[in-house]
Formats: structure tokens, sequence, C-alpha cells
């Protein structure tokens, strides 16, 4: 159906706000989902993570309240994180950027979801150095159900797609197909390379939650994603290492030596980020630099 501009408008307003009270609700998670002494239920009230001290509805308006409180609680003046109206922010504009590419429907449901987890998986890794599996497990059956509710060749790629069907494949399994191959092989490449990693050098050099996240990953943008999300990831770490050596902030690793650990999550989160929304694009792009 056909949406008249005003009517795009107004559902571009809701979802923005929409995605603003899903912020607020991600910033619960992000701090309690990893703390043993709290749950995402309980206490049911916010609190200040300074003071405990609970927080009324006028210091819990997403954006708005920490621009009138100055980035200060009001009850012991500690600064707030800036990561409180970033996570805010970043799910107003996630929500906005899905429904404008895939509507109302399914489709919006669940990829926004998918980026939802990828946001906490990102500042609870920054923050902890720890992936949930609470998170990332049940992330990946949605993915799944996902490829079952809304058949997509993206997840198998177009060609075997099409070869699927062409012998008798329903359009639910096939789907289904890509995204199970997506977590397998997300999950093994990564717990592969730790392993080998882990021979070679006598020490870890990645966490536990990497392979499950880049399964997870897989789940959602199928098989085909795994390698790119992989390198794009890759590729963003070593931006950012070379960036904080360089600012100082991160000491060189010494000879025979490991450096200090950098939590590959957020990484793997906007590799798949940026995957879920340029993919396609960066497909094409790389077919035709190639002449393919």
């Amino acid at each position: 159906m056909q949406l008249t501009g005003a009517t795009q408008l107004t559902l571009s307003v809701f979802v923005f706000f929409f995605g603003l009270a899903m912020g607020s609700f991600l910033n619960v998670v992000i701090h309690r989902l990893p703390r043993d002494d709290v749950s995402v239920s309980k206490p049911r009230r916010s609190f200040c993570p300074n003071c405990l001290a609970r927080l009324g509805w006028r210091d819990n308006i997403p954006l708005l309240s920490f621009v009138l409180l100055r980035g200060r609680c009001r009850e012991c003046g500690n600064p707030i994180s800036w990561r409180y109206p970033l996570v805010e922010l970043l799910c107003a504009l996630l929500a906005l950027s899905i429904f404008t590419t895939e509507g109302f429907g399914f489709g919006f449901l669940f990829y926004y979801c998918f980026a939802l987890a990828l946001v906490a998986v990102a500042f609870i890794d920054l923050e902890l150095m720890v992936i949930p599996d609470l998170l990332v497990f049940p992330t990946m059956l949605l993915g799944f159900v996902s490829s079952v509710v809304s058949p997509t060749p993206l997840l198998t790629g177009e060609h075997l797609w099409d070869l699927l069907l062409a012998h008798g494949w329903p359009r639910p399994l096939a789907s289904l197909s890509g995204a199970v191959a997506g977590a397998l092989l997300g999950f093994f490449c990564l717990f592969f390379a730790a392993w080998v990693y882990e021979r070679r050098r006598g020490r870890k050099g990645l966490g536990e939650g990497d392979p499950p996240l880049l399964a997870m990953i897989g789940a959602f943008l199928g098989w085909h994603s795994v390698f790119p999300v992989l390198f794009i990831s890759s590729l963003l770490a070593l931006v950012a290492v070379f960036a904080l050596i360089f600012a100082g902030k991160l000491p060189r690793a010494k000879k025979g030596e490991g450096g200090p650990p950098i939590p590959f999550g957020p990484f793997l989160s906007l590799a798949a980020i940026v995957w879920l929304f340029y993919g396609q694009s960066i497909e094409h792009w790389y077919f035709r630099f190639m002449g393919i």
C-alpha cells in the first residue's frame, strides 16, 4: 500500500519515539543483564547506579531528562554516563532506518530485535568484556524463526536460492537452511581461529562469547555474510587499535607478549549493522570491481 507523505511522516515520527523508548529500556538491559545483584525486572523502577536513588518519571524521559539534568543525577549530583542518551538516540535512529527499508511488518520486528541485541552486546562487552549467552542464544533462535516467517533469498544467496527452489524446496525451508548454515559457519569460523591461536601462542586470543555472537549474526544475515562481517569487524578493530595507540590511550604490545585485551564484540556488532543496511550494495560493488 502506497502511503501519503503526511502518513509516512507521522509514522516516521512515531517510530522514532518508539525507538527512543526502546533505547531507554535497552539501557536497563545493558546495566542489569550481566550483573548478579539485579535483574532486568527487579527492582521495577530505575535507579541511579551511583547513589541507588530511585528515579521518578521526569528523570526517565529519553534524551530530554539528560539535557534537563545537565548530565547529572538529581539526588547525588554525580555525572550520568553518556551511554544512556547515546543508546537512546542510536536505537531511535536504527528504528527509523529499518522502518524506512522494511516498512511495518515482521521484517521490521525481527530486524529491529536483532539490531537491539547488537547494540546491547556492544556496550556490555565494551564495559565488562563479556557477551551474555542469555542475550545471544535467544536472538539466534529468533533469527531462525525470522527465516521461516519471512523467507528471503538474502540468507542463501540468489543463485543457491534459485537452485533450491528448482529442486522443490519450500521457500521457508530454503531460507532456514541459509540461516542455519550462517550460524554454523559463524560459530566454527571463530571457534577454529581461537583454537589455532591458543595452540600456537599458548594463550587465548578471542573471548568465549565471540563465536556465538558471529553465529547469531550468521543466523540473521546468512552464511555468505559471515566472512564479509568478519573482515569489516577486523578492519574496524585494527583502525581503532592504531588510533588508541597513536592517542596514547593504549600501550604497544611487547615482543613475544600479548597486548591488553580488546573487546571484539562491539566491532562485530558494528560490522553486522553495516552489512544489514549496505550488504547488498557492497556485494554488487565488489562483483563489479572484480568483473564478475
